[in-house]
C-alpha cells in the first residue's frame, strides 16, 4: 500500500512540475475514481429504493435483457409504467448487454465505475489539472444518471474506440466531429451492420420512441444561435464539438455539458468549469421541480449564460489555427 500511495505523489509532483503524469500514476488514480463513482451509485440507488427512481441507464438495461431474452427491447420500454421511453439505438443496447449478466443494482455502479475510470485515464493524459473535471456538477449527473457521456468522450479521445460512438450519434457525431478519425467511420458502420444483422428492424422502432420525446437542439432554444459563432474558430477541435452540439437534439440536464470541458486548456479553466457546473447543480434547485422537461426553460438560461457563452468567449479567444498537442493521444495527432 505504501508503494502505491508512494507512487501517486511521485506522479503528482511530476505533474505539477509540468511533466504529463507517468501512466502508471494515471491508472492509479483511474482505478480509484472508479471505485469512488460505484461506491456512489450504490449508496445513492439504496438510499431511493424506497421511492421508485431509476437511472437513465435503466431503460437500456431493460431492452438488453429483453433483446438477449429474444424480445424487441423497444417493445419491452413503455410508458408508463416507465417514466421513459428507450432512446438508444441498438449499437447502445448491444454494448449494454453483457451488464445484463448481473443484477441491475450491480450493473449501474459497474457502468458509473467503467466511465468514470475511462475518463480519468483518457483526460489526465493532458494534466494532473484535469481531475477538476471530477468535481464538476456535470461529472456528478453523469454519476447520478448513469450517463454515456464520460465514456463516449474516453472513446472520441482514443482512436482505437471511436467506433462506440454509434451508441449515442448525436453526442457521438458532435465528440467526432472536433476529433474525427477513419476508425470511427469504418468500425462504426461494421458495429451497425451488426446490429441490422441481430435485429433487422430496429431502426423504425428506435426512430418510434424517439419522437415521442421533446428533446431539442439547443439551437431552437433563446439564444442558441449564438453558440453557432464557435464555427468562426472551425479548424479548432473544441471549436467545431461547441458548433455541432449545438446542433443535435438534447435535454437541458447538467450532464448534458460534460463534454464542454473538453475546451479548457489548463488549470484554471477546469478550475472555472467545476465551479460553475456546481454553482448550476445548486441553482437547478431553486427553479422548478419534476420529470424532465419541468424546468427546462430555466435550466437553460442558467446553463447558458454560466456555461456555453463563457465556453464560447474561450474559444474566440484563441487562433483559428488547428490544435497543437491537445486531447488526442501523441501517436494520433490530427485526423486519421
Amino acid at each position: 500500500m505504501s508503494d502505491l500511495a508512494t507512487d501517486v505523489v511521485a506522479g503528482g509532483r511530476a505533474a505539477s512540475a509540468g511533466e504529463p503524469p507517468d501512466a502508471r500514476w494515471r491508472a492509479l488514480v483511474s482505478v480509484g475514481v472508479a471505485v469512488v463513482a460505484a461506491v456512489f451509485v450504490i449508496l445513492l440507488y439504496r438510499q431511493q429504493a424506497n421511492r421508485n427512481v431509476i437511472s437513465d441507464w435503466d431503460p437500456t438495461w431493460a431492452g438488453a435483457r429483453a433483446l438477449v431474452e429474444g424480445r424487441s427491447p423497444y417493445a419491452e420500454i413503455t410508458v408508463p409504467p416507465w417514466p421513459n421511453w428507450l432512446l438508444y439505438p441498438l449499437p447502445a443496447i448491444l454494448l449494454t448487454a453483457p451488464f445484463t449478466l448481473i443484477p441491475l443494482d450491480w450493473a449501474r455502479p459497474l457502468m458509473a465505475a467503467i466511465g468514470a475510470g475511462a475518463f480519468t485515464w483518457t483526460v489526465t493524459r493532458r494534466g494532473r489539472w484535469t481531475l477538476w473535471f471530477l468535481l464538476s456538477g456535470a461529472m456528478l449527473w453523469s454519476w447520478i444518471d448513469v450517463q454515456w457521456a464520460p465514456v463516449l468522450i474516453a472513446a472520441a479521445l482514443t482512436p482505437a474506440l471511436s467506433w462506440m460512438l454509434a451508441a449515442k450519434p448525436t453526442l457521438g457525431f458532435a465528440l467526432w466531429g472536433g476529433w474525427p478519425n477513419r476508425i470511427a467511420v469504418i468500425g462504426g458502420l461494421l458495429f451497425v451492420g451488426l446490429c441490422f444483422a441481430v435485429m433487422p428492424g430496429w431502426v423504425p422502432e428506435w426512430l418510434a420512441s424517439v419522437a415521442r420525446t421533446p428533446h431539442k437542439p439547443d439551437l431552437l432554444r433563446p439564444g442558441g444561435f449564438l453558440l453557432l459563432a464557435a464555427a468562426l474558430r472551425w479548424k479548432r477541435p473544441e471549436a467545431r464539438m461547441l458548433t455541432l452540439l449545438a446542433l443535435v437534439p438534447c435535454t437541458t440536464a447538467l450532464y448534458e455539458v460534460l463534454p464542454v470541458a473538453l475546451v479548457c486548456d489548463d488549470k484554471r479553466q477546469a478550475q472555472a468549469f467545476a465551479v460553475v457546473t456546481m454553482i448550476c447543480h445548486l441553482l437547478f434547485f431553486l427553479g422548478p421541480q419534476g420529470p424532465w422537461p419541468v424546468g427546462a426553460e430555466y435550466q437553460w438560461w442558467l446553463l447558458l449564460g454560466l456555461v456555453h457563452l463563457p465556453a464560447l468567449a474561450l474559444v474566440l479567444s484563441r487562433p483559428n489555427v488547428p490544435e497543437a498537442g491537445g486531447w488526442w493521444p501523441a501517436r494520433a495527432k490530427g485526423p486519421r
